[in-house]
């Protein structure tokens, strides 16, 4: 009987039990305050942003943005630069009901290390009656596959793509939403209604 009880560790002396602590402080840590704010404005009829912009940040708690603004959320900068909806074409279509929303996004990592994104887990779509999309393989994925935002962005670079999503055709007040993290955290909103 005292072999049994010396055999059994404590449970903050297994393994698992460090696995899981290690897992949360990663989660809470991912969801520190970043400060979101609009650092500069693209000409939507060009790609070049304007340098002075960055200088004089404009903090904006709980906004949405538009599209074009530059916002910076800690090391990323995020612009929405084009919207293209479409019913598909001959081979593929959304469902009935439904259209394809695509956006043309760059993401900006101003940090001295890469940063990884992932669609899937950190962009939807959300829309005035409280839905919310995720990505969607859409015609200009297909057409493009390697124009994609999923990835890593070297170290003070950034990357332009493409991503889409399935919503309902009539819905409205679309919001594109970027967390900064795929575990949620801080967050970016930009309207995509003109």
């Amino acid at each position: 009987m005292g072999n049994q009880e010396g055999s059994k560790k404590k449970f903050y002396k297994r393994w698992w039990f460090w696995v899981i602590v290690i897992f949360v402080l990663a989660i809470i840590g991912s969801s520190s305050d970043n400060k979101v704010e609009k650092v500069g404005e693209n000409d939507l009829d060009s790609s070049v942003s304007q340098g002075e912009d960055r200088e004089t940040p404009v903090v904006i708690k709980d906004q949405a943005f538009k599209i074009g603004d530059q916002v910076k959320m800690g090391y990323s900068i995020v612009t929405v630069n084009k919207i293209e909806y479409s019913q598909g074409g001959q081979i593929t279509k959304p469902s009935e009901g439904n259209k394809w929303i695509n956006l043309n996004v760059t993401l900006e990592n101003t940090d001295s290390s890469q940063q990884y994104i992932t669609t899937l887990g950190q962009m939807f779509i959300r829309d005035g009656e409280g839905n919310s999309y995720q990505v969607s393989v859409t015609d200009k994925f297909l057409e493009n596959p390697g124009f994609g935002l999923d990835g890593q962005v070297i170290a003070n670079s950034k990357r332009t793509g493409w991503v889409g999503f399935e919503i309902l055709k009539d819905a409205t007040a679309l919001q594109f939403q970027y967390n900064d993290s795929m575990f949620g955290g801080d967050k970016i909103l930009i309207n995509l209604d003109r």
